[in-house]
C-alpha cells in the first residue's frame, strides 16, 4: 500500500510552483522528495511527472492519483479532529458535487481550504468532495451508504447556467475574469498589453461547452477572428503554453493558479471584461451547507497558497487498528500482522497519542472499542479501503494514462493500407478488453513522432526505422521496399529494379522526416549513389494520386497500395541491389514503464502482423506451385 505521507508528498508538490518549494513547506530535502516521489511513480507503474520548458508538470496519471489520494488525506486529519473532539459528537456528512473539470487549479485548492477550516469550526461534520465530471477513478471515500443514522446535505458547486433563472438558493461564489496567459521570461519588465496579443494567434483548451459558447461569443461580439479551439485538457495547461509558445491561452483566471509547471506565466486582462460565474447550490440550505459556502466563497476569493499536506497517523497503523479492531485481542491481531505483539502495541500506544486518547479498552479476554475507538473506526475502514483501491493493479491501469492512450502512427495511403489495418485490428481487440479506454491516434512521419514521444505528446508510437536513443520493441515485421508507377507510364520494364537504375527515373519521395526516405538515402550512400527528387511530397496520398498524371514512381512498401496494385492501376518494382527493408518498431520514452493498457496493444499489434506475414507468406508459396 502506498502510505499517507508519500501521498502527502505528492500532492503537496503537485500544488507548490516547484519541488524546491515544496520541499521547504514541507521541510524535508529536496533528494528526499525526488527520490520518494520517482518510488511512487514505479511503485504504482506510472509518469507522473513530465519535464517541459526546464520545468516539471503533472501528467494525466498525477491528476488521476491526486483526486483519489486527497480524500483519504482529508479523511485522516478530520478523523483525528473528530476522534479527539470532546462530549458527543453526532457525525454529520456534507456531499459536495462539483460538476467541474478537476486541473489541480484554484476551485480545488480553494476547496481543500474551506474543508480545512470546516474541520476546525465544526468537527462534527465530514465533507466529502466528488469530481462529478471526472469519472476514470471511481470516489474511495463516500461513506453515506455504509453509515447509517447520518445527517447529511448536499452542496453542488457549479458554473452559472445564463439561460436559466437563478433559484433563491444559488450563490456566486466566485466572478472569474477571463485572461490571456502566456510564458515570457522572468527578466520581462512588461508584458505585452490585450490588443498586441490580439493581433497574434489565440488558443482555447478543451474547456466544459458552457465556457467554450461564451468565449466564442465573447470572439463573434468584439470580431476576433482566428481563433483556434484545442483538444488539450486544460489540466495540461504547462504543456499547451509551450507547444503553442507563439500564441496566447484565453482562460478563466483560476485556472491558472501557480502550481507545478505554471512558472513564469504572465496573465493579461482584456479591454472588454469577460466574467465567468461559478454558484453553489443547495436544494435545503441550512447553518451547515450555508457555512461552507462562506468559507468557499471566502477562500476562492483569497487567493493564498495551498497549505503543505501532514497526515500524523500512517496507514501501517490503520491497518494494525483495523486488525484489532476487528478481532478484538490485540495477540490474535499480532498473529494476523505477522509481527511482535510488542511491536503491534507500541503502534497502537502511538496511533492512541496522535489522536488524543485510548480507542480501547483493556479487558482480561480482550479489548472492547471505546467512544474515541468507534469513531475513529469508521475511517480507519475507509481510509485503508481507499487505499488497498489506489494500490490495485486494475486501477493502477487507470492511473496509468488516465482514461486513454495516446499512440502515434505512421502517415497511409489510404485506409486499405496493411499497416493502418492492422492497428485498426488490435485498437478493436484492445478496446474489447479494456472497454472504458479512449484510444487516441495521430498520425506523422518518424521524426515527428520521435518528437512527441519525448515530449510526452504520445504514449507509444509505431515507426519503420530503429531511432537512436530510444527504447524499442520490434513488432517483427519487415517488408521490402518497392518503387510504385503507374502502369500506363511504362517506367520500367517488369520484374524487380536495381537502386542504381531507379534513382535515374523522376521520383516523387517524402523529405528526409521519413523513415522510408532515410532507408533510402542510408542504401544509396553505401553505393556512392544520391538521389534527387524531382518532387518532394510528405502527403503520401498526394504522392499516389500525382503518379497517374505524371511519369514519376515514388517508393513504398508494396501493401500499403495493395488494392491498386491487385487492380492493375499501380505496378510494383521491388528495389534490389540492395534490398531495402522496412522493419517495424514501437518507441516510448525511457522516462516510464509501459502501462498494462500498451502493452497489450503491443503484443496484439504483433500478433496481427506476424498472421498476416504467415498469411502472405502460404499465398505466394501457393502461388508458385501453381506457376
Amino acid at each position: 500500500m502506498v502510505e499517507l505521507r508519500t501521498l502527502a508528498y505528492f500532492v503537496t508538490s503537485c500544488r507548490a510552483t516547484s519541488f524546491a518549494r515544496a520541499a521547504d513547506e514541507l521541510d524535508i530535502a529536496v533528494s528526499t522528495l525526488s527520490t520518494t516521489l520517482k518510488a511512487l511513480g514505479e511503485e504504482l507503474g506510472v509518469t507522473l511527472f513530465r519535464r517541459s520548458n526546464n520545468t516539471l508538470y503533472p501528467t494525466e496519471a498525477a491528476r488521476t492519483l491526486m483526486r483519489a489520494a486527497e480524500p483519504l488525506l482529508v479523511a485522516e486529519t478530520f478523523a483525528r479532529r473528530h476522534v479527539a473532539a470532546s462530549g458527543e459528537t453526532r457525525l454529520r456528512h456534507l456531499v459536495v458535487d462539483v460538476h467541474l473539470t478537476f486541473t489541480i487549479g484554484g476551485v480545488s485548492k480553494a476547496l481543500r481550504l474551506a474543508i480545512d477550516r470546516m474541520a476546525v469550526e465544526r468537527p462534527d461534520t465530514f465533507v466529502d468532495p466528488q469530481w462529478k465530471d471526472e469519472r476514470d477513478f471511481p470516489h474511495v471515500t463516500t461513506i453515506a451508504d455504509d453509515w447509517s443514522g447520518l445527517d447529511r446535505s448536499q452542496v453542488t458547486i457549479a458554473l452559472s447556467d445564463a439561460a436559466q433563472r437563478k433559484t433563491r438558493h444559488e450563490i456566486v461564489v466566485l466572478s472569474d475574469p477571463w485572461v490571456f496567459a502566456l510564458r515570457l521570461p522572468a527578466s520581462t519588465r512588461k508584458a505585452p498589453g490585450a490588443a498586441e496579443l490580439l493581433s497574434g494567434r489565440i488558443v482555447v483548451p478543451m474547456l466544459a461547452a458552457p465556457l467554450v459558447e461564451q468565449a466564442d461569443r465573447y470572439f463573434s461580439r468584439h470580431k476576433i477572428t482566428g481563433v483556434r479551439f484545442l483538444n488539450d485538457h486544460p489540466g495540461d495547461l504547462p504543456r499547451t503554453l509551450d507547444d503553442y509558445a507563439d500564441a496566447a491561452l484565453f482562460v478563466p483566471r483560476s485556472l491558472m493558479s501557480p502550481r507545478l509547471g505554471l512558472s513564469n506565466v504572465v496573465l493579461v486582462n482584456l479591454e472588454h471584461g469577460l466574467t465567468m460565474e461559478l454558484v453553489a447550490r443547495s436544494a435545503e440550505p441550512n447553518p451547515m451547507t450555508n457555512l461552507f459556502v462562506r468559507h468557499l466563497k471566502r477562500a476562492l476569493a483569497a487567493e493564498r497558497p495551498g497549505r503543505p499536506e501532514r497526515p500524523v497517523v500512517s496507514l501501517r497503523q490503520i491497518h494494525y487498528f483495523n486488525l484489532i479492531h476487528r478481532v478484538r485481542r490485540v495477540s490474535a491481531a499480532a498473529r494476523g500482522a505477522n509481527i511482535s505483539q510488542p511491536a503491534l502495541s507500541e503502534q497502537l500506544h502511538k496511533l492512541e497519542k496522535s489522536v488524543g486518547g485510548a480507542l480501547f479498552e483493556r479487558k482480561g479476554d480482550g479489548v472492547v472499542p471505546t467512544t474515541k475507538g468507534d469513531r475513529f473506526a469508521r475511517f480507519a475502514t475507509m481510509i485503508e479501503a481507499g487505499s488497498r483501491r489506489l494500490s490495485a493493479s486494475d486501477h493502477s491501469a487507470t492511473l496509468a494514462q488516465g482514461r486513454r492512450i495516446v499512440v502515434g502512427i505512421l502517415p497511409s495511403v489510404n485506409q486499405h493500407g496493411f499497416l493502418v489495418n492492422r492497428i485498426a485490428d488490435a485498437a478493436v481487440e484492445i478496446r474489447a478488453r479494456y472497454p472504458a479506454l479512449k484510444l487516441v491516434f495521430q498520425e506523422a512521419p518518424n521524426g515527428t513522432l520521435q518528437d512527441w514521444v519525448i515530449r510526452g505528446l504520445v504514449g507509444v508510437a509505431v515507426v519503420e526505422t530503429a531511432l537512436p536513443h530510444m527504447p524499442r520493441l520490434p513488432l517483427g515485421s519487415s517488408e521490402g521496399l518497392a518503387a510504385i508507377a503507374h502502369r500506363s507510364h511504362r517506367l520500367l520494364p517488369g520484374g524487380p529494379v536495381r537502386l542504381a537504375d531507379l534513382i535515374q527515373l523522376k521520383l516523387a519521395l517524402p523529405t528526409n522526416r521519413f523513415g522510408l526516405r532515410q532507408l533510402l538515402e542510408n542504401a544509396a550512400v553505401e553505393r556512392d549513389l544520391k538521389i534527387q527528387p524531382v518532387m518532394e511530397i510528405d502527403a503520401l496520398p498526394m504522392a499516389v494520386s500525382l503518379l497517374a498524371r505524371l511519369p514519376v514512381c515514388t517508393v513504398l512498401p508494396a501493401s500499403a497500395v495493395a488494392r491498386e496494385i491487385e487492380s492493375g492501376d499501380l505496378v510494383a518494382h521491388p528495389i534490389i541491389e540492395p534490398t531495402i527493408a522496412r522493419r517495424l518498431y514501437v518507441i516510448y520514452s525511457g522516462e516510464r514503464t509501459l502501462s498494462e493498457p500498451e502493452r497489450g496493444l503491443v503484443n496484439i499489434l504483433r500478433r496481427r502482423l506476424s498472421e498476416s506475414q504467415a498469411a502472405d507468406q502460404d499465398g505466394a508459396d501457393q502461388r508458385r506451385c501453381r506457376d
